[in-house]
C-alpha cells in the first residue's frame, strides 16, 4: 500500500512539473526576413520553393499576399509564455514589392498562453 502511494506521488509530480518548448513556423522572426527575400527581385516561384505553401494566401488592395507565420511557446506546467509574428510578403506581377514582420501576439500566464494570433483579430494582417 505504501508503495502504490509512494507511485502515485511521483506520478503526479512528474506530470505537474512536465514542461515543453514548441516552434511552430517557416521562418525564424528573430532573424528577420529570410536573406534570400529581395525587394524588387525575388520572385513568387522562389519564395514558394523556398517557404513552401504559406499560411495564407490572398489578395490586398490589388497585391497578392502571402502571409507566413513563426510562433513559439515555453511551457512549464500551467505557466507559459507565447510569441506570434507574421512574415507579410506583398507581390505584384510575381515580383516581391513589400516585406514585412508584424507581431501578432505575445504574453504569458496560467493555464492558457495569451495569443492574438488568428484572422479575427486587428493585429494580424490576415
Amino acid at each position: 500500500m505504501c508503495i502504490v502511494r509512494l507511485i502515485t506521488v511521483f506520478g503526479i509530480i512528474s506530470l505537474l512539473s512536465s514542461c515543453s518548448i514548441s516552434t511552430f513556423g517557416k521562418f525564424q522572426a528573430n532573424e528577420g526576413v529570410p536573406t534570400f527575400i529581395q525587394v524588387g527581385k525575388t520572385t513568387r516561384e522562389e519564395v514558394l520553393n523556398t517557404l513552401g505553401e504559406p499560411l495564407v494566401h490572398r489578395f490586398v488592395v490589388g497585391k497578392e499576399t502571402l502571409i507566413y507565420n513563426h510562433e513559439r511557446g515555453d511551457y512549464f506546467f500551467l505557466y507559459g509564455t507565447y510569441e506570434g509574428n507574421e512574415l507579410v510578403l506583398r507581390l505584384e506581377n510575381q515580383i516581391v514589392v513589400e516585406t514585412k514582420i508584424e507581431k501578432t501576439g505575445s504574453g504569458w500566464g496560467f493555464l492558457a498562453p495569451a495569443t492574438s494570433n488568428n484572422p479575427g483579430t486587428r493585429r494580424s494582417a490576415r
